[in-house]
């Protein structure tokens, strides 16, 4: 038995909803591991009338029928538009929940308007298989710690090769070969390597600037290990830290530390967030302070719940997500990020955290 297909099919019957079509390819995934090529292109969906039937083109009808269970259909279409005859013929005469985040609105014309009589109601639907997610079976959080673990080796490694002269790009490039040596699929999500003045940009584009001594050299990356992500972020001082930047290193990583001990089960989002964020406001140092304190993660680099001021939802046993406290200045910024599961009421963190200075 398919355990998230018999979940979802109990969800739709609560919602009193006859039918439901998913069209976000990572969900498809999630629910019945199928996964095509494209995470843009329609490829396949999966629709619930109420029972489970992945439509699915010839391209992958191999990879498609080997997923057939008793609680999964599969159907095979001959030619592309003909997904759509299918999924229209199976929500027929149905109340049927949509992803509203997800079907475009050519999509919504299509199945809206076909023939009246056929009584196809609609029902937009907001992250329902996404709040599935944020709860992670013990297998989903190894996998996800398996990823921080190579993560965290990669970073081990590529600090020893670090030169005044290299640039961003080349440092980049070296990073993923060491994460594909140590066992990860590749990168969860084009590295961030930020150097000088570019670490003050939190979602600096890697580029051709040479690091330089006295630089901040901040790095955002993570392995990807089957199917699920890794994010790891670390500040290192190129030759000897000033002082100023050694402060500011400091802040952020007991503001890291102040939310790691503080947050557990039913902490709220918002909560945990100002955990983090109070204690640059002691320091008058919050509009410094410019992102939420951390994000789901999972088979998506950013998924719920979120950690923002903004932001009220409690943290449960077994969510995993991010912890990373940033300050951005003209002359640069520190941030640290590790990952954190909900386990026995309390944040544990998948690895180690970075608790010194680290200058090369």
């Amino acid at each position: 038995m398919n355990s998230n297909i018999s979940k979802f099919g109990k969800i739709l019957k609560d919602r009193n909803l006859q039918g439901f079509i998913v069209t976000n390819p990572v969900n498809i995934f999630y629910l019945c591991t199928f996964r095509g090529i494209s995470q843009t292109e329609r490829e396949s969906f999966l629709v619930f009338n109420p029972s489970a039937t992945l439509i699915a083109p010839r391209l992958y009808q191999k990879e498609a029928k080997s997923l057939a269970t008793k609680d999964l259909s599969i159907f095979i279409a001959r030619e592309r538009n003909e997904l759509w005859e299918k999924v229209k013929e199976l929500l027929a005469n149905k109340k049927c929940g949509f992803e509203q985040d997800n079907l475009t609105f050519g999509e919504y014309q299509t199945l809206a308007g076909q023939d009246p009589d056929q009584g196809l109601t609609l029902v937009p639907c907001e992250n329902l298989i996404e709040n599935m997610r944020m709860i992670k079976t013990q297998d989903e959080i190894e996998k996800i710690e398996k990823a921080q673990l190579i993560s965290q080796k990669a970073f081990d490694e590529i600090i020893k090769t670090i030169k005044a002269g290299q640039t961003e790009e080349e440092i980049s490039e070296r990073l993923k070969t060491i994460i594909r040596k140590l066992g990860g699929e590749g990168l969860a999500f084009e590295s961030i390597i930020a150097s000088g003045p570019n670490s003050g940009v939190p979602h600096h584009i890697t580029g051709k600037r040479k690091i330089k001594n006295g630089d901040i050299l901040l790095f955002d990356f993570g392995a990807k290990f089957q199917n699920y992500h890794a994010d790891l972020s670390r500040t290192v001082f190129v030759g000897k830290a000033k002082d100023e930047h050694k402060n500011i290193f400091w802040h952020v990583q007991k503001a890291q530390a102040k939310a790691l001990k503080q947050i557990k089960t039913k902490t709220k989002t918002n909560e945990a967030f100002n955990f983090a964020n109070n204690h640059f406001v002691d320091l008058k140092l919050e509009e410094f302070f410019t992102h939420g304190l951390g994000h789901g993660i999972g088979l998506e680099i950013h998924e719920p719940p979120y950690l923002r001021a903004t932001t009220n939802e409690p943290l449960l046993e077994n969510m995993v997500f991010s912890i990373e406290p940033g300050l951005y200045f003209d002359w640069g910024g520190v941030r640290i990020e590790d990952l954190v599961v909900i386990k026995n009421g309390r944040a544990k963190v998948l690895g180690k955290t970075q608790d010194e200075i680290i200058e090369i």
